[in-house]
């Protein structure tokens, strides 16, 4: 299935995401160490979207390599505002990756974006989203750091927690329709024209798309 720019994308292995993984995991641990220690923001790491379930995708004989997403939830953030607190992630961030293959970090809408780059190519990047869950007895959402680069303002934007995506996905697997979803992900992958949209974005919304194609009737 190839795109606009005449790319084709593959899926990666299981043993290569895994090895990927370690390595950010490691930069993780760091991370949680130096921002609980320096700043007092406890966060918990959550992988999200296509790594989770095994769809992680990369461009064939291409030199941009594969990417995956995690959730930054934030524990503690009753101290700090939006631009502190993102600033705050940056910089120590881009400390723990001094003398790594890892470029520094880049600031985008959603996400803080990091590139492991092996003499030109990139082999995989990892994006960061800082968020805040809430739920309670009514309703759940999500506050999702935003970076606005054109006002270069930092707000907290609300967005309902999953649009039950949890639910419409376990409706997908029990009728045996995970395979319409692994393909609706990569022909969105393959479509996609907007740089800021993740890849955790476009795999929730898969989900939807295809959902939205049958007459649910219980």
């Amino acid at each position: 299935m190839a795109d606009y720019a005449g790319r084709t994308y593959e899926f990666v292995s299981k043993a290569e995401l895994k090895s990927a993984r370690k390595t950010i995991d490691g930069i993780i641990r760091q991370l949680q160490k130096v921002m609980r220690e320096k700043y007092s923001i406890t966060f918990k790491p959550i992988l999200v979207g296509s790594a989770k379930r095994h769809l992680v995708t990369r461009v064939e004989d291409g030199n941009t390599g594969f990417d995956f997403d995690y959730n930054f939830s934030i524990q503690n953030d009753s101290d700090y505002d939006a631009r502190e607190i993102k600033l705050n992630f940056i910089k120590e961030l881009n400390k723990i990756l001094t003398n790594t293959r890892y470029k520094s970090v880049k600031n985008n809408t959603q996400a803080m974006t990091i590139k492991f780059v092996d003499k030109s190519e990139i082999v995989h990047s990892c994006d960061f989203a800082i968020v805040n869950d809430y739920e309670d007895e009514d309703e759940s959402f999500q506050w999702i750091l935003i970076y606005n680069k054109k006002e270069d303002e930092y707000i907290w934007n609300k967005r309902r927690y999953g649009k039950n995506y949890g639910y419409k996905l376990s409706n997908l697997l029990e009728n045996g329709l995970w395979t319409e979803v692994k393909n609706e992900y990569l022909y969105l992958k393959n479509y996609n024209n907007d740089p800021d949209k993740i890849s955790f974005s476009l795999y929730l919304e898969a989900i939807n798309n295809v959902y939205n194609r049958y007459d649910w009737v219980n």
